[in-house]
């Protein structure tokens, strides 16, 4: 069966952090934090507490299958620090914690510019994507910036979803929107808990990209195959295509 459609997921796939972008959001959030609190915090108590909600998000997104929304997440970090937050204010700090990227944007991954243009040519396209402190419309205003907003037919994010990957329903969203059956679909993603499995469940074939997130030593995938060179990617699709006929 011919390849129609394309999913791709966004983290580590089509754009990773820029150097220190980890550390420098992190920091950008407590101090943030520090500033709108009208109690006096120590940074072992505002570390803790960030440790804690994370751990919390990372057992919800693996365990249920959903992402927990910015507002929900600093709601929990703070009733962990025992501080009341005005409405408005936390209004304003969840605003500034789901924008906090674009003060240093992602930066797209080699290759992948010319890889999705060229796909963009043949196959209809769509992104799949988890979310964590920024949401779907902000990740949208990255590819836009990047330049490669209109070369997406569908986008499905976890925090408008209502579910994340590995949940089928992304996965059929996305076919479903793209016109194409699943046994037409191909994703390319990072994860094989999320993007691999997932798709695999839901009929797609699968390419694991190794180029960001390494696999560890000994680890096993049912991804149909695995590049850590995203300008392979149309070749890989291409040799699948012809695999099936």
């Amino acid at each position: 069966m011919t390849i129609k459609a394309v999913s791709l997921d966004f983290w580590n796939t089509l754009f990773t952090e820029p150097a220190d972008g980890f550390k420098f959001y992190k920091e950008r959030r407590r101090l943030m934090l520090r500033e709108a609190a009208s109690a006096p915090l120590t940074d072992e108590q505002i570390e803790n507490a960030f440790t804690r909600e994370s751990r919390l998000h990372h057992t919800v997104w693996i365990e249920e299958h959903r992402t927990l929304a910015a507002g929900e997440r600093l709601g929990r970090v703070c009733a962990y620090l025992d501080v009341a937050l005005p409405r408005d204010v936390m209004a304003r700090l969840t605003i500034s914690f789901e924008e906090g990227i674009l003060e240093r944007p992602p930066v797209l991954i080699e290759g992948v510019r010319e890889a999705v243009e060229h796909l963009a040519s043949r196959y209809r396209l769509g992104i799949i994507s988890d979310v964590g402190y920024s949401p779907g419309r902000v990740l949208r205003r990255v590819l836009k910036d990047a330049g490669l907003g209109d070369l997406f037919d569908s986008m499905i994010f976890s925090d408008e979803a209502g579910c994340s990957k590995p949940h089928r329903e992304v996965f059929e969203r996305t076919s479903d929107a793209l016109g194409a059956a699943p046994a037409e679909m191909v994703h390319i993603g990072d994860l094989e808990h999320t993007d691999i499995v997932g798709a695999k469940r839901a009929g797609y074939r699968a390419i694991r990209f190794t180029g960001a997130t390494q696999m560890e030593e000994g680890e096993k995938t049912v991804a149909d195959h695995v590049t850590e060179d995203f300008a392979e990617v149309p070749r890989i699709i291409e040799m699948l295509e012809e695999r099936r006929k």
